[in-house]
């Protein structure tokens, strides 16, 4: 990473400490309450890879520099070798996916690859010949995702290791994030990566050890900190897109070796393809943050203009385009851009000097939408450069759900394999808000309907599941159950806590947790330490019921009447029988008929066992609103009254706080015609039919 002349002032100093501090810190985790100016550094990777692409070939070798975090001895060290879940059908990965990922099947002829670890070494002495794989989720002896490598002698806390590692890998053809098609290459967690050895304290650990999980079919990843070089050769032909910035290029024989690096990053990726078409921009902050979303979250947050844009810089950009799809890179760039901005005032600025978005071929979708640090995979189709599905956002949705990824799983290194929300949840959440307000519908409908991520997200989120959100990627009951409660769910909740706590309250904590937890290693529980201080209604019910479990949550008006209140009927003190006045008049049209008092009476329900406060409003005919509170303990509250004016309409969460609320026809009962104009219902009942549409094809298998 190139860094600007302020950050480097700071880490520069901070790299005097280095190492020592960081040990220092973890001895103490009581000392890691405050955010981190930079990572701590736990190992750098110096890697020379040749592709040679007709074979589907990589031969690589990488000097791996590991730092004991820990203040325990090491014994053992512990890597992924990730594309051996595609060395064959006896995979754990393959068992859990039969083959299949996000709607792309394997080919299970010729696509298989693997990933070969031929020596590795530390000071001369040979570790291979010990080296065994494990299982340590499943059992399966088949799998070969996780390799441990016992050491002569043990590490001791703080020291550094130097191994010498030579492996050869063949690129399985892509249908899950990462292999070949034709002559496109995605390189993507594709050399022997060192596992997160965690210190005590880390993630609230109690005790030290390894974090190193096999390669799951829903899984993705979770590693350390560091500085990658890497020097890649391929045929002159070939352009390579590559994580870092480039340091060096050299031809020879017909073949150039391109060299790249980046610091403080814990992932590196890179791609190759004689096609692509590359078009360059820049995101210049003084011409691409909006003055009007500063302007915003400067009165949201309570910070000044100065504030907001301090550590803001300007950012190379580079987009990998497919022959035929060059018209939308511009689709790209402004997506890109917007996402700049947007994070770097809710959460804090990007660090790193580049981003490179790879554009995907139409046949390797399977690489479509993966994130890596500085470099991510887009997708688009022909068709949505043309009129009408031009006004399909598709393109714009990706580029902001995958950059954004940067952030969640990228500046702060959560534990994809172990809680996969705090990655794809808050980046669902993240990318709703900034294409709701960046482009307000994902597609647009006639008459001035659309629908919009978020309605999406609710269609998806809300049917009945048995998986709570917190949960191992492995352990979904289905692929459907990981996608919803990785994505949609969590979002969706997030945007039911934002609703509760209000806008103030609710971006405050957000950012304040993003920028605490900033080159660090959240969890579930430091993110809702975050938002605990804001005292939100519901809030704890919230996270044992939503992440915890699998409550749901369904207002509805359940009884509306308001009648006119007949005082004058029954028996009098001296014993006679009176008629009610309505029926003394029956047959007769009086204007006393329209007279109050009326007596009305509503009943609101609740089904499901997440309890939520709502607010019940009742509309009168003469345009007067009686507005209540209710905390929702209970299954039903009935509300009564006498009024002057007959009830018109009842509704239970008006505002439409309640995001969860699984059913919203239901929420509305109108006795008389007027409140709602026509085209308002139409609009509102439009809505609500589109997200029923949604959820339904959501369901099917």
């Amino acid at each position: 990473m190139r860094l600007n002349a302020e950050t480097r002032a700071r880490h520069g100093a901070g790299a005097q400490l280095g190492m020592r501090a960081a040990f220092f810190l973890l001895l103490f985790p009581g000392g890691l309450a405050v955010a981190l100016e930079a990572p701590r550094k736990i190992v750098d990777y110096d890697i020379q890879v040749a592709l040679e692409p007709k074979d589907r070939l990589f031969t690589g070798h990488e000097t791996l520099r590991w730092t004991n975090p820990s203040d325990v001895p090491v014994s053992t060290l512990k890597f992924h070798l990730y594309w051996n879940a595609f060395r064959n059908s006896a995979s754990t990965f393959f068992r859990e996916s039969g083959g299949r990922l996000r709607k792309d099947r394997a080919d299970e002829k010729e696509g298989w690859g693997f990933i070969d670890v031929t020596s590795m070494s530390w000071k001369g002495a040979d570790l291979t010949k010990g080296a065994r794989f494990e299982s340590p989720d499943d059992g399966n002896a088949d799998d070969r995702t996780v390799l441990s490598v016992p050491l002569p002698r043990h590490l001791a806390p703080g020291e550094t290791i130097a191994l010498e590692i030579a492996w050869k890998a063949k690129a399985p053809k892509i249908f899950a994030r990462a292999g070949y098609v034709r002559d496109f290459f995605l390189a993507g967690q594709w050399y022997p990566k060192i596992a997160v050895f965690e210190p005590r304290g880390r993630r609230r650990r109690a005790e030290p050890g390894w974090n190193a999980h096999q390669y799951h079919a829903f899984s993705e990843f979770y590693a350390d900190w560091g500085d990658t070089r890497v020097a890649i050769t391929v045929p002159e032909a070939f352009v390579v897109a590559s994580a870092g910035e480039k340091v060096s290029e050299t031809r020879k024989g017909g073949k150039k070796t391109i060299v790249f690096a980046q610091e403080q990053i814990h992932d590196f990726a890179w791609s190759a393809d004689p096609r692509y078409v590359i078009r360059e921009s820049l995101f210049d902050p003084s011409r691409d943050v909006p003055a009007s979303e500063v302007e915003r979250a400067s009165k949201v947050l309570g910070l000044s203009r100065e504030e907001l844009l301090r550590g803001f810089h300007p950012v190379k950009l580079r987009f990998y385009m497919q022959p035929g799809h060059e018209s939308q890179w511009r689709r790209y760039e402004d997506a890109q851009k917007w996402a700049l901005a947007w994070l770097g005032l809710w959460a804090f600025p990007y660090p790193y000097a580049q981003v490179s978005v790879i554009d995907p071929p139409e046949d390797g979708m399977g690489a479509a939408g993966m994130e890596y640090q500085t470099l991510y995979t887009a997708g688009t189709d022909k068709w949505l450069g043309r009129w009408p599905f031009s006004g399909f956002r598709e393109p714009e949705g990706v580029v902001i759900h995958e950059f954004a990824h940067g952030y969640w799983y990228g500046l702060l290194a959560s534990n994809e394999f172990e809680e996969s929300w705090m990655d794809e949840g808050i980046t669902t959440f993240a990318e709703t808000v900034m294409m709701d307000r960046r482009y307000r519908y994902s597609f647009a409908l006639p008459f001035g309907l659309g629908v919009t991520d978020e309605h999406q997200n609710r269609a998806q989120a809300l049917g009945p599941d048995l998986d709570p959100i917190r949960r191992s990627a492995w352990a979904f009951s289905s692929e459907r159950s990981y996608f919803k409660n990785s994505y949609a769910r969590p979002a969706t909740v997030l945007q039911q806590i934002r609703r509760l706590a209000g806008e103030e309250a609710f971006w405050r904590a957000f950012r304040a947790y993003a920028l605490r937890w900033r080159f660090d290693y959240p969890t579930s529980e430091d993110f809702f330490d975050a938002f605990r201080p804001l005292a939100i209604p519901g809030f704890e019910a919230l996270v044992a019921g939503a992440f915890s479990g699998t409550s749901s949550i369904d207002f509805r008006i359940v009884t509306a009447t308001s009648e006119r209140q007949n005082l004058g009927a029954g028996y009098d003190d001296a014993g006679r029988l009176a008629l009610p006045p309505d029926e003394k008049r029956k047959g007769k049209k009086d204007k006393t008929d329209e007279r109050g008092p009326f007596e009305t009476v509503v009943v609101v329900g609740r089904d499901g066992d997440l309890v939520l406060p709502v607010e019940i409003a009742l509309t009168f005919e003469n345009g007067q609103v009686a507005r209540t509170r209710w905390d929702g303990c209970e299954k039903w509250i009935r509300l009564r009254t006498v009024y002057a004016s007959r009830l018109a309409r009842a509704e239970v969460d008006p505002a439409g706080t309640i995001v969860l609320d699984r059913d919203p026809f239901n929420n509305v009962k109108v006795l008389r015609a007027k409140g709602l104009s026509a085209t308002a219902k139409v609009r509102t009942y439009a809505v609500h039919l589109v997200e029923n549409l949604l959820s339904l094809a959501w369901s099917l298998p």
